[in-house]
């Protein structure tokens, strides 16, 4: 053996006896007398002998009446390929899984020694704890299955892991999801994008960005190790606004308590990559990020850079949006340097496109039916379109809604396959304002079409059902409506989609019924299945299913409570107080939550907030929440990223879609955490 072989063997072994050290009591200290060792020696062996598999481990817990597995991707890009691993070997059979996220890697605990043992051996986010039921035979079985998983793929040919999806259809996934606010989903996409292996790295820097952006984690997308290759890749505009959105989060205290010094400071700081995006076409920018622009050109003395910015925003009201002294910064710098605040837009050169700008030959789109049009076509005028949020400019889909919706219902199969990627910009043009119902509804018959089943689509289904009910439809329209959504639903209906499906029979309870039939009909499809299966419902989702059976008259035995695996759990109306931040742009939603956390947990005061901007008002909300949780369909990151700005908590939990179910799990699971570390 070579020296760094032997140092590797040695790590292995140090980090053997930590695992099956004090707190794990399947092997103890990988004791050789001891009498269940056969039991998890095959796995041990496995790892020692670097099998091209999976690392599989076994726990029983020594302090409770716990077993786990751990199983470890080889390496980060194999973690869509490790799930979809345990799903085929182990899935529903043997372990419990909410399928609308899928299987996804666990947040291993530093304060355990055994999960921490784990961390500094794999890393984060490689590992997933896979669990089963109490018994003997559960476990036994379970240990088989991941027992043949590892051999199967270790004595496999080698090969490349590839997405059965296409990088297109995976794309749309990635942007819908987004839209409609399915966070979990959205990252099981992006870790299939990368798996996939035709998406540069770049352009994948650009959707974590995006995603991150969305989320509003401003401070990860600085911290990003990709970043800089990002920026100097030309990425498109989304992506550069959000970067610069990012930067001016550094600086937003400074600016305003009026301390421009210590903003410039900050900048120079924390943008080092800022100059890079000054020919960025600042009219199409918002206010933040124009900011951060004119700064920079400021403190670099760039004259040209800061004639185009100031032209670009001069006769808009973004001035009154923006910090006055960096603007007077901006306009002494320019009559210093040229005897006039701002030159004539004759006097302004625009930014020039680059030579490898895929968009400088591209036909022009300015409107919603010739974009979807090019989309449907799979033109680069029409990814371009989608990639640079063009459609931000236009007047919403509403204004061409039956147009549209003509269009969309007369497309062959590969056109209506294409066109799903726009379904995504159609959700954040929605805007909880004007609702393209007509248009809404025949997505929703593409979607119903083409299976759109999976992680993410539910929720894009949903967030298309609430824009195509929003518009009061007619009797008719809202029967065949509730028809297509209820049509498929024996095949995503289930306990571990449960909130989903209550999102969808929430909405139904919230707007118009122009027939009550067509309504109970859909609500007892939906319900039905969680209530034969109520046993696996959490508790937050069996209160919710109750309320709504009740409210819908649809009557279901429904048991007084939701059974735990863990007797020692603390109930929901047992917590200590504290205080939750609930943000979405729905108010209804918002209110219904809020109304049943106090149900569930009577010492919790949950307070709401739907602002598109930051506010005062907002950040001390903010600053007092022991939780926070965020839906961010629609969201915008003016405000959720102000919000986790100001956050003073690291429980920080996002809904995983846009309805009221979704936004009760989340609060309900970060509840239970958060009083978990007090």
């Amino acid at each position: 053996m070579t020296q760094p072989q032997i140092q590797q063997r040695e790590a292995l072994e140090t980090f053997l006896h930590r695992f099956f050290g004090p707190g794990n009591g399947v092997w103890p200290n990988l004791d050789p007398e001891y009498r269940y060792k056969d039991r998890t020696l095959p796995f041990v062996e496995a790892l020692r002998r670097g099998d091209d598999a999976p690392v599989v481990l076994p726990r029983a817990y020594t302090d409770r009446d716990r077993f786990v597995m751990y199983v470890i991707a080889q390496e980060p890009r194999e973690r869509a390929k490790t799930a979809e691993l345990i799903r085929a070997f182990a899935g529903p059979t043997y372990i419990t899984y909410d399928e609308q996220v899928g299987i996804q890697p666990a947040w291993l605990d530093p304060s355990d020694p055994i999960e921490q043992a784990v961390r500094d051996f794999a890393g984060d986010r490689t590992t997933f704890r896979v669990e089963t039921g109490r018994t003997l035979e559960h476990r036994r079985n379970l240990a088989r299955a991941l027992e043949l998983m590892q051999r199967t793929q270790a004595r496999r040919p080698p090969r490349m892991w590839r997405v059965a999806k296409p990088i297109g259809r995976l794309l749309a996934e990635f942007d819908a999801s987004l839209s409609a606010g399915a966070e979990a989903a959205s990252n099981v996409v992006l870790d299939q994008l990368a798996a996939a292996g035709g998406v540069t790295a770049a352009n994948l820097a650009n959707l974590r960005i995006k995603r991150l952006d969305r989320l509003g984690r401003s401070e990860e997308i600085l911290q990003l190790s990709e970043l800089p290759d990002a920026v100097r890749q030309d990425p498109p505009l989304p992506v550069k606004e959000a970067i610069l959105t990012a930067v001016y989060t550094v600086l937003e205290e400074s600016l305003a308590e009026g301390d421009v010094s210590s903003a410039r400071a900050k900048l120079q700081e924390r943008g080092r990559f800022v100059p890079a995006l000054l020919d960025t076409d600042a009219a199409k920018l918002g206010t933040q990020a124009v900011t951060v622009l004119l700064m920079a050109a400021t403190v670099l003395e760039d004259l040209p850079a800061l004639r185009r910015l100031v032209e670009a925003v001069q006769n808009t009201d973004r001035i009154g949006k923006m910090s006055s002294p960096v603007w007077e910064d901006a306009q002494r710098l320019l009559a210093t340097n040229d005897g006039a605040a701002a030159p004539p837009a004759a006097a302004v050169q625009a930014p020039q496109a680059s030579e490898n700008d895929a968009s400088v030959a591209l036909p022009t789109i300015d409107s919603w039916p010739a974009f979807l049009a090019a989309v449907a076509a799979s033109s680069r005028a029409g990814q371009a379109a989608v990639e640079q949020r063009s459609w931000t400019a236009w007047s919403p889909p509403a204004a061409h809604d039956a147009a549209l919706a003509e269009f969309l219902d007369g497309l062959e199969n590969q056109a209506a396959e294409e066109v799903w990627r726009a379904v995504g910009a159609f959700i954040d043009a929605d805007g909880y304002i004007a609702p393209a119902s007509l248009t809404a509804h025949a997505f929703i018959r593409n979607a119903v079409t083409f299976d759109r089943f999976g992680p993410g689509d539910l929720a894009v289904l949903q967030a298309l059902a609430e824009i195509a009910l929003r518009s009061g439809p007619s009797a008719h329209t809202y029967t065949e409506l509730l028809d297509e959504i209820g049509a498929y639903s024996s095949r995503w209906v289930s306990p571990e989609r449960a909130s989903i499906a209550l999102d969808f029979v929430d909405r139904l309870f919230l707007v118009a019924c122009p027939d009550v039939d067509a309504r109970s009909k859909l609500a007892y499809n939906l319900l039905e299945p969680l209530w034969r299966h109520q046993g696996r419902l959490s508790e937050a989702d069996l209160a919710f299913s109750k309320r709504l059976s009740r409210e819908l008259g649809v009557d279901f035995p429904w048991q007084d409570r939701a059974d735990s695996d863990d007797e020692r759990e603390l109930s929901l109306s047992d917590l200590p107080p504290m205080k939750v931040l609930l943000y979405s742009l729905d108010d209804a939603v918002l209110s219904r939550c809020a109304e049943e956390i106090k149900q569930l947990a009577p010492a919790v005061d949950a307070t709401k907030a739907s602002d598109h901007v930051g506010s005062p008002q907002l950040r001390q909300k903010a600053r007092s929440a022991d939780l926070i949780v965020i839906a961010t369909r629609c969201a915008k990151h003016a405000a959720t990223g102000f919000i986790t700005q100001h956050a003073r908590t690291e429980h920080i939990h996002y809904a995983d879609g846009s309805g009221s179910a979704s936004m009760l799990r989340a609060a309900v699971e970060g509840l239970r955490s958060t009083a978990g570390d007090r």
